[in-house]
């Protein structure tokens, strides 16, 4: 003996698509939208880094770090900001003053001109920051 007649009832158990077809677009468009917000810090200027056979892979990103960037014509920028060499010591005593554990990570295209590394690393080392960082990419050799 059954406890439900089918023919009495009427009803057959369905599944709805369309609702399940709703949610999943849903999610969709929800992984579309938030995989666009990446937590990444853009740069300023696209670097070609050279390559070292110690690089090291960065870690989690701290407060009281400086990025410094030189591009391959020379042109300077701290952050997003374009600096020019002549500023740059004064605004790193500034950062200096703001946090005195600042420190100081440095990228410069590989075809940068010597002297404006080595004259960014000067105005660090007078502005009292000693903690300096150089991005390098990891030679596949």
């Amino acid at each position: 003996m059954r406890i439900f007649e089918t023919s009495k009832t009427g009803y057959v158990p369905r599944i709805r698509i369309i609702n399940l077809v709703d949610i999943l677009f849903i999610l969709l468009l929800f992984f579309i939208a938030t995989t666009t917000f990446r937590m990444e810090q853009p740069n300023a200027v696209k670097l070609s880094l050279p390559e070292a056979k110690t690089a090291e892979a960065l870690g989690k990103r701290q407060a009281n770090r400086l990025l410094i960037s030189v591009s391959a014509d020379g042109t300077l920028y701290v952050g997003q900001e374009r600096m020019a060499l002549d500023r740059l010591e004064k605004t790193l005593r500034e950062a200096k003053t703001k946090n005195p554990e600042v420190q100081l990570e440095f990228s410069a295209d590989k075809s940068a001109s010597y002297g404006t590394v080595v004259a960014v690393v000067d105005a660090a080392r007078a502005a009292g920051i000693g903690n300096i960082t150089a991005f390098t990419k990891k030679s596949v050799r």
